[in-house]
């Protein structure tokens, strides 16, 4: 990678780690602090309101992704990084007074609403990469948050039974403001001032291929969360370890992505994804299919190795060409965002109207969807010089 963009991306991905960890502490513990210190009527019931503050949170966060990707574009990465984690650590904090399900979800949702700190970090990346460049540099900042966020979890889920709930969100909004000093000392790429280009409605239009494969994309992999207690309490494990086993297996699976990441990005050419998408969808069926936790770590490893190339190229096809990238980052963004944040949502009334398996097939479905919908994007598209066409997917190899 050319020194001219290098420091770029590397301030990017240490800022969006560092960021992630913070944000992500409470991810461990949020259906279990519903459950025992809000006091709803059963852990199931805590799972849907979990699912409900995630989607109320990831909707917000994707109507407004457009908006503060144009403002990164116009005022410059450093100012916007230090507004997002100021008001992160300010509703965290006042998380930890929340006294019922509804302030909890009003709390998520404004926090998404004021923006995240991906969409200000893969801006930066957009505005300062090269085209060709580009499925590297995003797949750097998609590993760099998802290590942030398989630590995150993993340190929630063994502080919460120490500390309890609320000492924890405490910690989680300092750690979020310690990252501050460190966005004001690296560097950052400058705005483009009156130059930047506006969100639009006409922008949106010539990206609903992208969009919508993105939106399912991101929906097939974001569902496990609020349902994780649930089921790791049917796979046999006690009420006092459930808290320390959900952080455990966030974290497993957040690895096997982060480490995928690197090595896919490079060797699978898009034209691949809708096979890898169609896998997926395989490999989610059994997570429900067999309920014991050895069961779920290996086909959740499966999922998330076939899942990790898809992000990174979608994004740099959203971006090639574009001189408004942080627009289009930011619609990107509210498409990643809203599947990650409906799809809680679904599996977990589907778990507590029908059970897991029911959740987990309809995670299945919407998987498959995303194989149809990439395939529709890239089946266009001319193959790269050494990599297979669309009509290609399923034969030989590179």
């Amino acid at each position: 990678m050319p020194q001219s963009y290098r420091s770029t991306v590397f301030t990017s991905c240490f800022i969006q780690f560092a960021s992630t960890l913070s944000i992500t502490f409470i991810n461990a513990f949020i259906t279990l602090f519903i459950f025992y210190d809000i006091g709803v009527g059963s852990l199931s019931e805590a799972a849907v309101w979990s699912g409900l503050s995630t989607f109320v949170a990831g909707s917000c966060l994707a109507i407004a992704s457009p908006f503060w990707g144009y403002l990164t574009d116009r005022y410059g990465a450093k100012w916007m990084m230090v507004r997002v984690l100021t008001t992160h650590s300010l509703m965290t904090v006042l998380l930890a007074f929340a006294g019922s399900v509804e302030m909890v979800v009003l709390l998520r949702g404004l926090r998404g609403f004021l923006g995240g700190t991906s969409i200000v970090a893969i801006t930066a990346i957009a505005s300062a990469t090269p085209d060709e460049e580009m499925p590297k540099a995003m797949g750097y900042q998609h590993t760099a948050q998802l290590l942030g966020a398989m630590i995150g979890p993993l340190f929630g889920g063994f502080a919460a039974p120490i500390f309890g709930f609320r000492t924890c969100f405490m910690i989680s909004a300092l750690a979020i403001a310690l990252a501050i000093p460190m966005t004001l000392l690296l560097k950052w790429p400058d705005g483009q001032g009156s130059e930047a280009k506006k969100p639009s409605f006409r922008g949106l239009a010539g990206m609903e291929k992208q969009f919508t494969a993105m939106f399912l994309v991101r929906a097939s992999l974001n569902f496990l969360t609020p349902i994780l207690p649930v089921y790791l309490k049917s796979a046999g494990i006690g009420e006092n370890q459930l808290t320390a086993y959900t952080g455990g297996v966030i974290t497993v699976g957040n690895l096997a992505l982060a480490g995928s990441i690197p090595v896919t990005t490079r060797k699978i050419r898009r034209q691949r994804i809708p096979a890898l998408m169609g896998l997926q969808s395989l490999a989610i069926l059994a997570q429900g299919a067999v309920v014991s936790v050895p069961a779920l770590l290996f086909f959740r490893i499966s999922q998330m190795i076939v899942h990790s190339p898809a992000p990174s190229q979608l994004f740099s096809a959203a971006t090639e060409s574009r001189d408004d990238k942080g627009v289009a980052i930011g619609l990107m963004s509210s498409a990643k965002f809203l599947g990650g944040s409906i799809s809680p949502v679904i599996s977990s009334t589907a778990n507590l109207l029908a059970g897991l398996f029911f959740s987990f097939g309809c995670m299945a479905v919407v998987s498959a969807a995303a194989a149809i919908a990439t395939w529709r994007l890239i089946r266009g598209d001319p193959p790269e010089e050494g990599e297979l066409g669309a009509k290609d997917f399923f034969a030989g190899t590179e």
